[in-house]
């Protein structure tokens, strides 16, 4: 045990990283021995040639000449830098000291002189130098000074002696090189595996999610980049979790972290072949599907994973139920890039949150140039100076009754240096899309307060929330905050939601809509009968107001039946205490049928088209002093 110590370990390193780290520090040395080593055996092969004759000559000549070849063809086609093993260097390394030996031995056989004794002892030191492994160290000094002690044993008493003592000197000096060395590259090795292991540990830390333990975005997409390098066909998909911020504000970040350390091994117990998932960021995910997977197959797989996670989850006591949506992209028939695939399963998964919530959604190549323009509006929302470029339109609403206008509904525009004027139903989709719907809210909304300021107290505003807008408190805070910072009561601003953005969280949508109306603002229902369940959310939300759409108004010079719709929800709304507003009256012609029916507000060309804040102004400075010449018909009694 103590020879193992001082020596080190005699066989080579077990472990596979070590014996691979000796044969790449070793490789160099002996690759650059064989050089010189070389060079030396053709100097001695000619060298025989001059000295020598007959056998002699043949036998040293073709064996210096031998080992000059040898020496080439390890350096060059044996011991190469990329493929060497431990066990060829080793072997290498024997040969190499054969060689060597062979060579004094021949010649002392042929030619002996007492004096070249010591050629033994000097290859016992070169070996202690070359040897890759402590064993073919020991084993070619232990047969180089073997060999010396017995060609010495022909000698007198006293010269035997004095190798004896050369002999030993030579071991331990050889021994002690040996060791030294090997112990000095061992070291540098262990250094280099222990720097190795830490950058591969930071490696897999940069590379993993450190909440959930899957690649994160930088592997992902890194991952991605390799797949296309080599032309390798996938599928991407983005998912995104439904009703999980909900969860996250409700019970906190470590039940939110636990939930979404649960959507992963929902997943990865799927054990889909071929599939690599990730996350990329809060609660979105990232599936690769590779190989030949036709469209309907990937279609199914998303489906799988969303039915999977969509399942509810014991965290805590507490069962929590989730859902997701997703959009998937293909490669290479969708795009050539990784930021092309993202753009479009990130386009497919939009598509699915709004239209389609909780299905997976394959991307459309027919919707390139849609895609191309969204996210052109994207970029310049992104680059833009919002501050300078949104602003807002003011569209009267008007009382019958009153014969005035109450209020005003404001209505986004956005002025792009680059793009000009946008559309408001393209940039707010595109804001919602990329995620700055609360940025341009807020600073429409900062606007719109400010302008209020210079109307009088008994004037409203409308002003329209998004769906993201109503599933973040935080958010609706913010705005609360505003409001009380500016000094206008609360009564005097009204917030618009659709029903298409309260069916993406109809709980947390009403919980933060009772919130704000506890506050003193009021909530208006838009665009009421242009959906599918109008009728549920007048049960389920705090409305004060709705908005009947104008697809009934403008048929109802014409059709008896949208006339007796419209109708039917004044009297609905009456009885339930709300305040009920008639869009999109353009004509005398429909007022005249209108008014009839005693509507509570009016809003629409006829009564003033969307106009700029000077002109809104205007209007209610006239108003007071001068009433309308279109006169609607007043209630009856």
């Amino acid at each position: 045990m103590k020879l193992v110590s001082l020596f080190g370990n005699i066989a080579p390193s077990i472990d596979p990283l070590r014996q691979q780290a000796m044969a790449r520090a070793y490789t160099p040395i002996i690759r650059t021995i064989l050089v010189p080593g070389c060079a030396y055996y053709l100097f001695i092969t000619f060298s025989h040639w001059r000295d020598e004759t007959g056998l002699p000559l043949a036998i040293l000549g073709s064996l210096s000449a031998f080992t000059a070849f040898c020496f080439y063809l390890l350096r060059q086609h044996v011991l190469t830098e990329q493929s060497t093993s431990l066990l060829r260097l080793e072997l290498s390394g024997l040969l190499i000291n054969l060689l060597l030996y062979t060579n004094v031995l021949v010649y002392l056989l042929i030619n002996f002189e007492q004096s070249k004794l010591v050629y033994f002892a000097m290859l016992a030191v070169v070996f202690s130098t070359t040897a890759v492994t402590l064993r073919i160290t020991l084993a070619s000094v232990f047969l180089s000074l073997t060999t010396l002690y017995w060609f010495a044993s022909s000698l007198s008493t006293e010269l035997f002696d004095q190798y004896v003592s050369i002999g030993v000197a030579t071991a331990f000096g050889s021994l002690a090189m040996a060791t030294l060395l090997r112990k000095a590259i061992l070291q540098q090795i262990d250094a280099r595996l222990l720097a190795d292991r830490l950058a591969a540990k930071a490696r897999r830390l940069a590379d993993t999610d450190m909440l959930t333990g899957v690649p994160n975005r930088r592997a992902i997409f890194e991952k991605i980049d390799y797949l296309v390098q080599q032309r390798r066909p996938f599928w991407m998909g983005i998912f995104d979790l439904d009703g999980f911020k909900a969860i996250n504000d409700v019970y906190g970040h470590i039940v939110g972290d636990d939930l979404l350390c649960a959507v992963v091994n929902r997943a990865s117990a799927l054990n889909i072949e071929g599939a690599t998932f990730g996350r990329i960021g809060g609660d979105e995910f990232v599936a690769i599907f590779t190989g030949q997977v036709d469209a309907k197959t990937a279609e199914h797989l998303g489906a799988t994973v969303i039915d999977a996670i969509s399942t509810p989850y014991p965290v805590d006591l507490l069962h929590l139920s989730i859902g997701a949506s997703a959009g998937f992209s293909h490669f290479p028939s969708m795009g050539a890039s990784g930021a092309q695939l993202y753009e479009k399963a990130d386009y497919a998964l939009f598509k699915a949150k709004t239209q389609t919530r909780g299905q997976c959604v394959l991307f459309d190549t027919a919707e390139d140039e849609e895609m191309k323009r969204a996210i052109e509006i994207e970029r310049a929302l992104r680059e833009g100076d919002l501050e300078q470029e949104l602003f807002l339109l003011y569209q009267p609403q008007y009382s019958p009754e009153q014969e005035r206008v109450v209020g005003f509904e404001a209505l986004a525009r956005w002025q792009s240096p680059k793009l000009g004027l946008v559309r408001p139903d393209l940039f707010i989709r595109a804001a919602e899309r990329a995620g700055h719907i609360r940025r341009v809210t807020n600073i429409l909304f900062s606007k719109g307060l400010a302008e209020m300021a210079h109307w009088p107290t008994d004037i409203s505003l409308s002003f329209n929330l998004s769906a993201q807008d109503i599933s973040d408190r935080a958010f609706i805070l913010s705005l609360l905050g505003q409001i009380m910072k500016s000094g206008i009561a609360p009564q005097r601003i009204e917030f618009e939601i659709t029903e298409t953005a309260v069916m993406t969280d109809l709980d947390t949508s009403s919980k933060l809509l009772e919130e704000l109306q506890a506050s003193g603002c009021r909530i208006a229902l838009d665009d009421f009968g242009s959906g599918y369940s109008s009728f549920e959310y007048i049960d389920q939300l705090p409305l004060d107001k709705v908005k009947i759409d104008r697809s009934f108004v403008r048929k109802v010079a014409h059709s008896n039946t949208s006339r007796e719709i419209v109708a039917g929800v004044i009297g609905l709304c009456r009885k339930l205490d709300l305040r009920c507003v008639l869009e999109g009256v353009e004509t005398e012609a429909e007022m005249d049928i209108l008014g009839k029916l005693q509507p509570d507000l009016i809003q629409g060309y006829l009564f003033g088209r969307p106009m700029s804040a000077e002109d809104a102004r205007r209007k209610i400075l006239e108003q007071d002093g001068a009433k309308p010449k279109l006169k609607p018909v007043p209630r009856s009694a």
